[in-house]
């Protein structure tokens, strides 16, 4: 009997690979990209996921629950070199299960005058928001909502798993992902932990690709590096922003506002000198005797002087 052949050993690099259908080997085709990490994340034990559910009193959705029993989160950086110089650009991160850990409302010194809590700031906010059947219902930092930290985006924001209408002893269900800024303003991003893990594909982990999808939108640093490594991504998620399609503001940032009043100048009269000004609106006395019209010749020679009725002695 022929003994057992052993099974090919796969990297993390190509199991991640088969994941996101080849986005290394993408990246590996850029100019300037290096030292494409993915790190090594062995699957997660269903008990573990199980545990999680229990403790939290929450049920997660089986595209979350196979993601962890595949692998147990998700870190994977490249790096750029320009002049010469290895700088750290795009990185794609998921919490593992065991940090997956619930975003507090409170601390020890809040609900203080000097330490608000996010209550505290959750509160103010609902007073100048208005209902809106269009949008989905943002998370509440309080008990009506259970929210865990998906991504921490390098201090740049948070990705949250959030659970909303929820109630004690109950467990929560109908899970949605949505970014929380730097300014505490939740941004919806999807309902479907897959159509997240597409998105963050798709943006290649490039930095702060997240404010693509909020009212503040990219930055200026960002754009530039879209246009370099996902410029169809970025002309997608601009024509994306607004109701009415593209923004064309967006597109060329000194044109105007057209719900701005501008004033209009005429530069050919902003510019005139006081001469021109005075010559313009005194008109010049025309001499005695001269003919009030004149013809022009198309050659550009000057016509022939017409003659007067008073005539000089030879």
């Amino acid at each position: 009997m022929s003994e057992k052949e052993e099974l090919p050993k796969v990297t993390p690099k190509e199991v991640f690979d088969r994941l996101t259908f080849g986005v290394v080997k993408s990246l590996e085709k850029k100019k300037g990209v290096l030292d494409i990490h993915v790190e090594e994340r062995k699957p997660a034990e269903r008990h573990l996921v199980v545990s999680w559910e229990q403790k939290h009193s929450c049920i997660l959705p089986e595209d979350v629950k196979n993601f962890y029993l595949t692998m147990n989160g998700l870190l994977m950086t490249w790096k750029i070199k320009s002049d010469e110089i290895l700088m750290s650009l795009g990185r794609m991160e998921i919490n593992s299960i065991s940090e997956l850990k619930k975003l507090n409302s409170t601390s020890p010194t809040a609900g203080t005058s000097n330490n608000p809590s996010l209550a505290d700031i959750d509160s103010d906010s609902e007073t100048e928001e208005e209902e809106d059947d269009s949008v989905p219902v943002k998370p509440h930092f309080d008990s009506r909502s259970r929210i865990y930290e998906l991504d921490p985006c390098e201090g740049t924001g948070k990705v949250c798993l959030v659970f909303k209408n929820t109630k004690p002893g109950v467990p929560a269900q109908g899970m949605e992902i949505w970014f929380l800024d730097r300014a505490l303003r939740w941004n919806f991003l999807t309902d479907s932990f897959t159509h997240y893990f597409r998105m963050m594909i798709m943006h290649l982990g490039l930095p702060q690709w997240q404010y693509a999808f909020t009212d503040i939108g990219l930055s200026q640093q960002a754009k530039q590096w879209f246009n370099m490594y996902a410029p169809g991504r970025l002309a997608m998620d601009m024509q994306d922003r607004g109701p009415e399609g593209q923004d064309q503001r967006e597109a060329d940032p000194c044109s105007p506002d057209p719900s701005i009043p501008t004033n209009k100048l005429d530069p050919t009269r902003v510019f005139k000198g006081k001469k021109d000004q005075k010559s313009k609106s005194q008109p010049k006395k025309k001499p005695a005797g001269q003919s009030t019209t004149r013809s022009q010749v198309p050659g550009g020679t000057r016509p022939p002087a017409q003659t007067t009725a008073r005539t000089t002695k030879t």
